[in-house]
């Protein structure tokens, strides 16, 4: 043996076999053990099957179950057991792509590979997508029979015409017609066919579909050589590959092969799948050359696309710290990402059902988990889920706080596949919050005294400037004394934030003129703000049976806020109404800025402020409407927002007339 033979068998281990097969354009897959598990399956393998490597180390039928009812897990155990090799040509397949069964049909091998004793150890699988190629030669089977049907009734009439000139033309002519039917087949197939002819490889059919991958019109390319009337496959191992199929009679196949190709007299790149198939004449030698061919560039830029999408939102994911989790209802199957089985205290491996997830959750949370994840799924709801809840891990014991975010995916009848979203682990936050609620409660209430004894003092400095006429003071006392107003009110914000997380804040209903209510209130803004047009609109005497003071702070507040957001001069509107469902709806509309669609969804949270808001000097702590939807919601009621950038916003809530509670 020569050096470089030992050095090449030294080498040649089976992580490069690995390799070479990884690289193969053919899909190929290997295989061990009677569960029939998958330990390598390369990327066209992948792609045929329509998933991606996760499915690699798994039990065949566990990772494409759409295979139950279909011969392959018997044929791969029948070869396992007996280690005798099974290959099938042109036989169907239904598979998963892109959630949608496809049939396709394949060229397939299932090939045992033994030890030392005999005995099964692995099983190689090739296969090929031949759908095309079948579909192509079916129509030429169905061809060759009309044919040959036409040929035996053209025989049958010349014997029985006694061979006359006429009959013979006649048959000649119908001869003529079949074989315009065929080329009418090949024109108008899907994907691109030529048919080469002789040594010299003259193109006798070329269809639009190829024409138009090739950048050729049909004048420039019939009865002349391929080689010559396409020079721009000079360097590129096409015109290779068709010569040694027309001389060795071996068809050749490539998958996502990367091509150079004429265009608006230059060149482009393009991706296409080919098959060059030999034609054989009657008495079976090659006449020429079959091209198949079908461009894929675009999908195969979009799937790129799409893997490169779901890197960066992969990436996304890993740094925002976020779990993922996956429901399905039909299967009740619940699984996630690995920092989810981490905090759920589950191994990386385990499978899950939804009863195993809700265990983690602490007793006091789990039923109003499932109820949600219920109510997520029916027909009268929204498809979207949120939700906080409590979890603790099953092996360190530890108590997590998780803010989970969803949405509902549906079949094309309206029915719920899948629940997709997120966790958050927002235990530090919550932490942080507490600690601020703690200390705005304690200062609001040192604030408190301070506060009331300095409007006290301002009130008997300005009783004398109006007797003193003194107007430059009364003006200065009358704006320091609206300045106290608004540190009052926004201490007494703070205050009713710390009764409400003690639960010390209460409704107190009494019956009340709303009518008369709202006119006192449209006196109040009109003499305090006289910045903006105000338009207010009543539908007569209303008795509503709510907390006077507490309705009347969420109105004014959701009228300074129109204020504060939108350009001066413009014209706020505030307006009740009863609904067709017999409940009063307050609404207070804007002109200004808008509030973008990820900010609606958070914007009545507690200290929660919109990012474009952020950016301005407007002062707040966002806690005005957090403290509303908590007074609406106390009373059963609901608050919600309208708006789009730039576009104005309308803040609108609505409470019960006869006391019933809200379907929140």
């Amino acid at each position: 043996m020569s050096t470089a033979e030992r050095s090449f068998e030294k080498n040649f281990t089976s992580d490069l076999l690995i390799q070479a097969l990884a690289c193969s354009p053919a899909p190929t897959a290997l295989y061990s053990g009677e569960d029939i598990i998958i330990r390598f399956a390369n990327q066209g393998m992948l792609e045929l099957w329509g998933k991606d490597a996760s499915v690699i180390g798994k039990p065949l039928m566990e990772a494409l179950p759409e295979l139950e009812g279909q011969p392959f897990l018997g044929l791969l155990q029948q070869v396992w057991h007996s280690g005798k090799t099974y290959s099938v040509s042109g036989a169907p397949a239904k598979l998963i792509r892109n959630g949608k069964e496809t049939l396709d049909y394949f060229d397939y091998e299932y090939r045992a590979l033994l030890d030392e004793s005999q005995k099964t150890w692995c099983i190689l699988n090739t296969a090929l997508n031949v759908t095309s190629r079948r579909e192509f030669f079916q129509q030429i089977r169905e061809k060759e029979e009309r044919e040959q049907a036409l040929n035996e009734e053209m025989a049958a009439t010349l014997e029985e015409l006694t061979f006359t000139n006429e009959e013979l033309s006649h048959s000649i002519q119908q001869l003529a017609q079949s074989k315009e039917y065929v080329r009418a087949i090949i024109e108008q197939a899907p994907v691109g066919i030529a048919m080469l002819k002789g040594p010299d490889l003259l193109i006798e059919i070329a269809n639009p579909a190829i024409l138009k991958t090739w950048g050729r019109t049909e004048s420039e390319v019939i009865d002349k050589p391929h080689e010559l009337i396409r020079p721009e496959l000079r360097g590129q191992p096409v015109n290779g590959w068709i010569r040694d199929v027309y001389e060795t009679g071996i068809p050749k196949i490539n998958n996502e092969f990367v091509v150079k190709l004429h265009h608006h007299g230059g060149l482009r790149e393009a991706i296409v799948n080919s098959i060059y198939q030999p034609i054989f004449s009657g008495n079976g030698e090659i006449s020429g050359v079959l091209i198949i061919l079908e461009e894929i560039t675009q999908q195969v830029l979009e799937r790129r696309k799409n893997e490169n999408d779901q890197q960066m939102l992969a990436l996304a994911i890993d740094a925002g710290e976020l779990a993922t989790f996956y429901y399905q209802p039909g299967t009740n199957l619940f699984s996630g990402n690995l920092l989810l089985k981490n905090w759920f205290g589950l191994s990386s491996s385990e499978n899950l059902d939804l009863s195993i997830a809700l265990e983690v959750i602490v007793p006091e949370d789990r039923e109003r988990v499932a109820s949600a994840i219920a109510h997520t799924l029916s027909t009268n709801s929204d498809g979207h889920y949120f939700i906080e809840y409590k979890i603790r891990n099953k092996t360190d014991h530890k108590i997590r706080l998780l803010q989970a975010r969803g949405r509902v995916f549906y079949d094309t009848k309206g029915n719920p596949l899948s629940l997709n979203g997120t966790l958050r682990d927002i235990t530090e936050q919550k932490k942080e919050e507490e600690r601020k609620d703690d200390f705005m409660g304690m200062v609001s209430h040192e604030l408190k005294t301070p506060i009331t004894s300095l409007k006290a003092y301002l009130q008997v400095l300005q009783r004398m400037a109006v007797k003193e006429e003194n107007l430059m003071q009364q003006n200065t006392l009358e704006k320091s004394l609206k300045q106290v107003d608004n540190m009052a009110a926004m201490i007494n914000g703070f205050l009713n934030v710390s009764r409400l997380d003690s639960g010390q804040m209460h409704i107190e209903k009494k019956p009340f003129d709303f009518q008369l209510f709202f006119s006192e209130i449209e006196d109040e803004v009109l003499s305090v703000i006289h910045t903006h047009k105000f338009i207010f609109n009543t539908s007569g005497p209303l008795l509503v049976s709510a907390d006077r003071e507490k309705i009347s702070h969420v109105i004014h507040n959701l009228i300074g806020n129109a204020v504060k957001y939108s350009p001066i001069g413009t014209a706020v509107t505030a307006e009740y109404s009863v609904t067709d469902d017999h409940h009063l709806k307050i609404s207070v509309t804007d002109q200004g800025q808008g509030i973008a669609e990820e900010d609606r969804e958070r914007i009545f949270e507690r200290y929660y402020r919109a990012k474009d808001i952020q950016s301005t000097s407007i002062a707040g702590f966002g806690i005005g409407l957090y403290l509303c939807k908590e007074i609406i919601e106390l009373h059963h009621g609901r608050i919600e927002v309208q708006s789009s950038p730039d576009q104005g916003s309308v803040f609108s809530f609505v409470l019960s007339l006869d006391g019933e509670t809200f379907n929140l």
